[in-house]
């Protein structure tokens, strides 16, 4: 079984064709019925490539597309034992119950992808019930919009939006962000709720400081912002039990204008009055009022920015690997980034770039090859050969 195309006066068209050469026309009706109503190629490409995945597992079973739905016995527990087995399959297609590795089955297949899966096939069925007369499947359910606990009030609402959802879709887990990008970092800097605050957030993106190091800030490594200039100092101060430097990585770091301002505006109006070596300080406690910030509160303020702003599971972390991904966005290598973010091992600085969406990393390879006039192909180089050869460029 495999998928071919044919291209007509509305586009090229995508479709199965058996193991006797013969095209799988109900397949070949529905790419056609895709395309006539403005599905782009790309997505019936796609549509096909999931239904020869169902039209395996069927052949795989001993199943039509009609008896695995159960056409002539109309019956819905037919209907569900069979895509639910079709769906385990996708997830795990080399299950054998009588073979169970050591650590269990891993799943090939990520939830989102099962769905979008699942989703060709019944649509498929969908426009098998026109097309065939196929009995509808009935695997929908009624869900509200925004489905969320409400208060007493919010049932008592007269209109309520609803949607059909697959009772076979897969629950896909909440993606956790690795880095926050500038827009996002300019609404987290716009939404903190004072100076300090604004200050703290700012030094974690645009100067690329850990949450240890931003603690650990003296009045006296300021001496420069004129300059825009901070300089991250080691100390061993047992009154500030949470700065730190890893790795000893003391250098310089440099910020932009409207943080060098904020930060000599804080060191005027609010420090000036307060007998403290420290920059980042308690400011409205009751308790520990003027003692450093500890590491947790300044990651707690950190999280309810990030959801103030729909931001979920936000972490200090996550804006530094931010400017990271914002100097590779604007052109900067490797050795750059990693002077930069002051680490030790440029493979540290590489692990970021991996993280980074593929339009990001694509948009960061053509800025690249732009700077060394060379032809941008991304197309065929995977993230790891991308790494490799910046790795490799800097050695040369």
């Amino acid at each position: 079984m495999e998928i071919k195309s044919v291209t007509k006066a509305v586009g090229t068209i995508y479709f199965l064709v058996g193991d006797n050469n013969r095209p799988i026309m109900p397949v070949y009706r529905f790419m056609l019925h895709m395309m006539s109503n403005g599905f782009s190629t790309n997505t019936t490409k796609t549509y096909a490539q999931h239904l020869k995945l169902y039209y395996e597992w069927l052949s795989l079973v001993g199943l039509d597309y009609h008896s695995a739905v159960g056409v002539g016995q109309n019956k819905k527990s037919v209907v569900l034992s069979n895509l639910s087995a079709f769906k385990f399959w996708l997830k795990y297609p080399d299950f054998n119950e009588n073979l169970i590795p050591i650590n269990g089955y891993v799943a090939k297949r990520q939830a989102i992808t099962v769905n979008q899966i699942m989703n060709a096939v019944l649509s498929f069925y969908d426009f098998l019930e026109f097309d065939e007369g196929i009995d509808t499947l009935h695997l929908y359910k009624e869900t509200r919009k925004n489905s969320q606990f409400g208060s007493f009030l919010s049932e008592m609402t007269l209109k309520k939006e609803k949607k059909l959802t697959s009772i076979l879709k897969e629950k896909v887990p909440k993606k956790r962000i690795e880095y926050v990008t500038r827009s996002q970092y300019e609404l987290l800097y716009e939404k903190a709720t004072n100076q300090r605050n604004k200050i703290i957030i700012g030094l974690m993106f645009e100067g690329g400081l850990r949450v240890s190091e931003v603690i650990g800030l003296n009045i006296s490594d300021l001496r420069d912002i004129r300059n825009n200039k901070i300089y991250i100092t080691k100390r061993n101060d047992p009154n500030n039990p949470d700065a730190a430097v890893k790795y000893d990585s003391e250098g310089t770091v440099f910020v932009s204008d409207t943080l060098a301002r904020e930060i000599n505006n804080y060191l005027i109006e609010t420090l000036s009055d307060i007998d403290t070596d420290y920059v980042i300080i308690n400011l409205y406690r009751d308790t520990n009022k003027y003692k450093p910030m500890r590491r947790d509160t300044i990651e707690d303020m950190v999280s309810k920015l990030g959801k103030k702003v729909g931001i979920e599971g936000l972490h200090p972390h996550m804006l530094r690997h931010g400017l990271a991904v914002d100097m590779l966005q604007k052109g900067s290598d490797m050795v750059e980034i990693k002077d930069t973010l002051r680490h030790k091992n440029v493979n540290t600085t590489a692990s970021i770039y991996a993280k980074a969406d593929t339009p990001t990393r694509q948009a960061a390879m053509k800025t690249y090859y732009d700077k060394a006039n060379k032809d941008f192909h991304p197309e065929g180089m995977s993230t790891d050969e991308f790494v490799d050869f910046l790795l490799q460029d800097m050695e040369d």
